[in-house]
C-alpha cells in the first residue's frame, strides 16, 4: 500500500479510535458502577467511581485530540505517536496486572486485546515517507 493510502487508513482510524475513547469516557464518568459490574469487579468502595471518572475525563480529552489530528495527521504526528505508546502501555500494563493476578484473563482480555490491535495498527499505518506540508492524501 502507497503512503497516501495509509494516510487515509490512518485518518480512519485517528477517527474510529476518537469515537470509541469518547464513548468509553462518556461511559466512565457517567455510568462508572454499571461498567464495573461489567468487567465483574463487585463491591468496589465508592471512591474508585471517583477515580474512574477521572479516567473518563482523559479518554474525552484524548478523543478530541484524535479528532484534531484525523484532519491532518503529519501536522499532528504526536497524536500518532501518543496511540502508539498509550496502546503498547495499556497492554503491558494489563499483561502485568494478569501475571499478578490482580484481574482474571476475563477480566482484562478486551483492554489487553484491544490495546495491542490499536498499538499495532498505528505502527502499521506511521507515516514513513513525509509529505510536503499541505499536501493532502
Amino acid at each position: 500500500m502507497n503512503e497516501r493510502g495509509k494516510l487515509v487508513l490512518l485518518r480512519y482510524l485517528l477517527m474510529v479510535d476518537a469515537a470509541v475513547l469518547f464513548l468509553l469516557g462518556a461511559v466512565l464518568i457517567f455510568a462508572p458502577r454499571q461498567l464495573e459490574a461489567a468487567f465483574q469487579f463487585h463491591e468496589l468502595p465508592p471512591a474508585v467511581s471517583y477515580l474512574i471518572g477521572l479516567w473518563g475525563c482523559v479518554f474525552l480529552t484524548l478523543a478530541v485530540g484524535y479528532v484534531v489530528a484525523a484532519t491532518d495527521p503529519l501536522r499532528h504526528l504526536v497524536w500518532v505517536q501518543v496511540g502508539i505508546a498509550r496502546g503498547a502501555l495499556e497492554c503491558l500494563v494489563g499483561v502485568a496486572y494478569l501475571a499478578c493476578g490482580v484481574v482474571t484473563w476475563r477480566q482484562a482480555a478486551f483492554g489487553i486485546v484491544t490495546a495491542a490491535v490499536i498499538a499495532a495498527a498505528y505502527a502499521a499505518l506511521y507515516p514513513r515517507a513525509v509529505l510536503p506540508y499541505g499536501a493532502t492524501a
